[in-house]
């Protein structure tokens, strides 16, 4: 069996691009630390190479600030355009790896916060959503579960979303019970 070859990002402009089109994906700021996780998902993007790329982002596409010693990265309205219009000049495949471990690390690192569940969603360019949910351990205080759940359409993954989100316990316990429980057969 042929193992499919890796794609990489090497042209520091289309890194450019693919960082905008994560946060513009996402809907949401991340971290360099995010980002370097994100972009390293099968060496897609090269550690130099994304840190010249961000380096040359900040001002026109992207803002960067520091917040309690980490540096965060949100799209400028430019940003938010150069992901519409030039999104689709990356590899689809790239787009789909990237956009869905972004998903993965970003609820994850949001699970660290305060709350035993975070629920995340992104529309892909052919209008469905992907909702990324985790559910903290009460005991652990550690991720347990990761979900992906797919929606037809925005306002479907905007109504799981608020669902999940105004009852989070009464879900954890739920999906807890689910899967604890002694299959009878």
């Amino acid at each position: 069996m042929k193992e499919l070859p890796r794609i990489r990002i090497d042209d520091v402009n289309k890194i450019r691009i693919l960082v905008c089109h994560l946060i513009y994906s996402l809907g949401c700021p991340l971290t360099k630390e995010q980002l370097i996780e994100i972009t390293s998902l099968e060496q897609a993007v090269n550690y130099f190479d994304l840190m010249e790329a961000l380096d040359g982002i900040t001002g026109r596409l992207c803002t960067s600030q520091e917040i309690n010693g980490t540096i965060v990265y949100s799209n400028t309205p430019l940003g938010d355009a150069a992901a519409r219009e030039f999104g689709n000049e990356l590899p689809q495949s790239v787009r789909e790896k990237m956009f869905e471990e972004a998903v993965k690390v970003y609820t994850r690192d949001e699970i660290k916060k305060d709350s035993l569940v975070s629920v995340r969603y992104a529309e892909h360019e052919n209008g469905t959503c992907t909702i990324g949910v985790t559910i903290k351990s009460e005991k652990t205080g550690r991720q347990k579960y990761y979900l992906s759940i797919s929606a037809e359409d925005k306002t479907e993954a905007d109504a799981i979303k608020k669902r999940i989100q105004r009852s989070p316990d009464a879900f954890r316990k739920y999906m807890e019970s689910y899967f604890n429980r002694n299959d009878e057969t």
